[in-house]
């Protein structure tokens, strides 16, 4: 009886020591967990009739990082545990999350809903005589909710300057991003920063006709998160691309899912 006593406590012992090392929210896990680069993927849904969103706008408050939605509503993201994830759409109510780990151990795909923004105005009698003038009048004494975010001083600057603010509504992606880096970010290493994704939009534009995820899917059969993954693992060069005719880059995509396909059975 004793013996059978020792062995058991012997045993638990052994538990909860081999629990510690493996748990990863135990203390001593703590600081790797949440310094630790994530890929955080998910779907935003209309919150009434659950149509994706496509073209959501996805920013990472604490990295200063964005991306869009696709089509489908699907998007992924880098961040790290405790990260603010800010969702905007044109027409709906801004979403907020903080990426913990209720997210990160989720095993499905979360979905986020967003809601339609809608104002109620008082009603007005249209007639012939001041009827416009009368509801101008209402429209401009509308009080609407303040937003918790202001606008960038630099970009008052730049549209008190003339700045031709045609060109951020005629180049999609331009403008949201723009708009919110010069909000998110610092002035001085901000500008160098938006050169850098204004030059990226345009060279992924420059090749979309032999390179883009429409083509990538015909070539793989891919779709949705696994097709973003898909191209997130090929990596390709700009040289590359930029010389490269479309047989070639056709070539380079099939011997990458050849290998994609290997790990993912691993």
């Amino acid at each position: 009886m004793k013996l059978f006593i020792r062995i058991a406590l012997f045993a638990a012992f052994l538990s909860l020591s081999f629990s510690d090392i493996d748990n990863p929210l135990s203390a001593g896990n703590q600081e790797t967990r949440t310094d630790t680069l994530l890929y955080f993927k998910g779907r935003v849904l209309d919150s009434i009739n659950r149509q994706p969103l496509a073209f959501t706008h996805i920013i990472n408050i604490g990295r200063g990082t964005a991306t869009i939605c696709d089509t489908l509503g699907y998007f992924y993201i880098h961040v790290r545990l405790l990260d603010t994830i800010y969702f905007t759409a044109i027409g709906y109510t801004p979403l907020e999350i903080v990426f913990n780990d209720s997210l990160r151990l989720l095993e499905r795909m979360p979905d986020f809903l967003m809601r339609d923004v809608r104002y109620s105005i008082p009603g007005v009698m249209i007639n012939p005589l001041g009827s416009y003038e009368s509801f101008k009048q209402k429209l401009i004494e509308l009080e609407l909710e303040p937003s918790k975010y202001e606008i960038n001083p630099t970009v008052l600057v730049d549209i008190e300057k003339g700045t031709d603010t045609l060109d951020m509504v005629q180049t999609p992606g331009i403008s949201p991003v723009t708009a919110l880096y010069n909000w998110l970010s610092k002035e001085g290493k901000s500008r160098r920063k938006l050169k850098q994704i204004m030059e990226q939009e345009q060279f992924e534009k420059d090749i979309a006709f032999k390179y883009s995820p429409l083509i990538v899917s015909g070539i793989t059969g891919y779709a949705g998160f696994e097709l973003y993954q898909f191209m997130d693992f090929c990596s390709f060069n700009k040289k590359f691309l930029s010389e490269a005719d479309r047989y070639e880059i056709r070539d380079a995509v099939l011997e990458k899912q050849k290998i994609f396909e290997y790990l993912k059975e691993k």
